[in-house]
């Protein structure tokens, strides 16, 4: 009996083993997917973008074979299919939605909520410092390559497009916006955040990176920032030290030792600073930020107004919420699908994900989905100011720029973008989860949203 007891528990840890494995392939092939999209097979080029979906069924299959699914969000997780599902169904029957563009509606709007969930559930202290190492490793050689990018001219075969013919976008000039191991600069855009948050968290929380190798990649970083030619970037830059900050105003002995850090910090920058490519790359940075203020009308916070809140008003305001109820189909806006469907690609639903949500689901249902999804990352958000002020670790706050941004105005249907919004929602829930796990689960279980407060935990 025993030894049978001992030959379940040995199958059960190697199935353990088995979904951190294919969390990895999903990690990895999130960075390097445009490797083989742009220069090693890139006649596959469509097919690929849509390589790691069988890695997530995957990851689905096989927590629910080892009973890893997340119970705290098991609720959650089926309102959400009942909606989409049903929504799907109906679309289906009443407006002839195509089968192709239904699956691809559901594999963009309910496949990444679950892997994130389960993903969160199952990554531990270890798995975070793992997969830390690695971010920190690849973030020199992706920054070499943009350089290399940046520094080759538009034809050149490292800023080959990802499909035939393409190349990179440029943002100044000649110079082109860097994408690095990324099909394209929305990659570097999203990676250079993610970078960032287990830096600051490796100087002011937990050494993890050796220093020889943690400064290194600090001057990587703040040389890609000028080299990415991305705002968003440049936004969530500012707003991962803004939050570095906050966690440190609230750790009165971290206040101490980000003090004396601070000098090694600013003369990192400063020797970064002196470097051609950085001086060069900042220039054109500069002025990538005056073309788009004089285009959009306003300065940087207007910017950032306009691209988040704006859009997101006037959408409301102007919807008729009586034409049209159930939307035009799941997945019928896509730019894959309207190419399937009508021999170009183009953005039906428009480029904006609320319109997209809205044109697709239907105002209601489309409302609905855009709620939950600000109520989530709001959660989260109040879940790592809780763990960075009364707990001392701050590394879900310093994913809370990159998470927000995926989860609430990423646009899902784009493969690298909601690669990231399932790395980042994970990587936030798995670090509440190591910094106070009986905390982070009284207040799920036990708490309604709206009634977290610090002291109930």
């Amino acid at each position: 009996m025993n030894q049978r007891l001992l030959i379940i528990q040995q199958i059960t840890h190697n199935r353990v083993s088995i979904i951190k494995i294919l969390f990895w392939v999903y990690f990895l092939l999130l960075i390097f997917e445009g490797v083989l999209r742009k220069w090693l097979i890139p006649q596959f080029s469509a097919p690929l973008l849509i390589m790691r979906d069988p890695v997530g069924l995957l990851i689905l299959l096989e927590a629910y074979r080892t009973n890893k699914w997340p119970q705290k969000w098991s609720l959650v997780l089926g309102v959400l299919a009942t909606i989409m599902i049903g929504l799907c169904s109906i679309q289906m029957i009443v407006l002839d939605n195509p089968l192709l563009a239904s699956i691809y509606g559901m594999r963009s709007y309910l496949l990444p909520f679950p892997i994130a969930f389960i993903m969160g559930e199952n990554l531990d202290a270890n798995d975070l410092r793992k997969f830390s190492l690695c971010i920190i490793w690849i973030l020199l050689p992706e920054t070499i390559l943009e350089i290399a990018q940046y520094l080759a001219p538009v034809s050149s075969a490292l800023n080959v497009g990802a499909y035939e013919g393409a190349n990179q976008i440029t943002y100044v000039g000649t110079k082109v916006r860097a994408s690095g191991t990324f099909s394209f600069v929305v990659g570097p855009a999203n990676y250079g955040p993610l970078a960032a948050a287990f830096i600051l968290n490796n100087l002011l929380n937990i050494k993890v990176v050796k220093k020889w190798i943690l400064w290194p990649a600090t001057v990587a970083l703040i040389i890609s920032v000028s080299i990415v030619g991305s705002r968003t970037f440049v936004y969530l830059f500012v707003a991962i030290i803004a939050c570095a900050g906050i966690f440190v105003l609230f750790n009165a002995t971290r206040l101490i030792h980000a003090m004396k850090l601070s000098v090694p910090v600013v003369a990192v920058f400063c020797l970064t600073s002196l470097l051609p490519i950085f001086s060069a790359s900042s220039k054109n940075l500069d002025e990538r930020f005056k073309m788009a203020s004089e285009a959009e009308g306003g300065d940087a916070k207007q910017a950032v107004v306009q691209r988040t809140i704006v859009p997101f008003i006037s959408r409301i305001e102007d919807t008729d919420y009586f034409n049209n109820p159930i939307g035009i189909g799941m997945g019928r806006g896509a730019t894959a699908i309207s190419k399937y469907l009508f021999g170009r690609a183009e953005f039906i639903a428009g480029e904006n994900e609320l319109d997209r949500c809205m044109t697709e689901m239907g105002p209601l249902v489309g409302i609905t989905f855009e709620l939950f999804r600000l109520c989530l990352a709001l959660f989260v958000l109040k879940m790592a100011l809780i763990c960075a002020c009364d707990y001392g670790e701050p590394l879900a706050l310093l994913l809370v720029p990159l998470m927000s941004c995926d989860v609430v105005f990423g646009t899902l249907e784009q493969p690298t973008v909601q690669g990231f919004m399932v790395i980042s929602l994970a990587f936030s829930l798995a670090a509440l989860k190591q910094s106070n796990s009986v905390c982070f689960q009284n207040c799920i279980l036990r708490r309604p949203f709206y009634r977290l407060h610090s002291y109930e935990c």
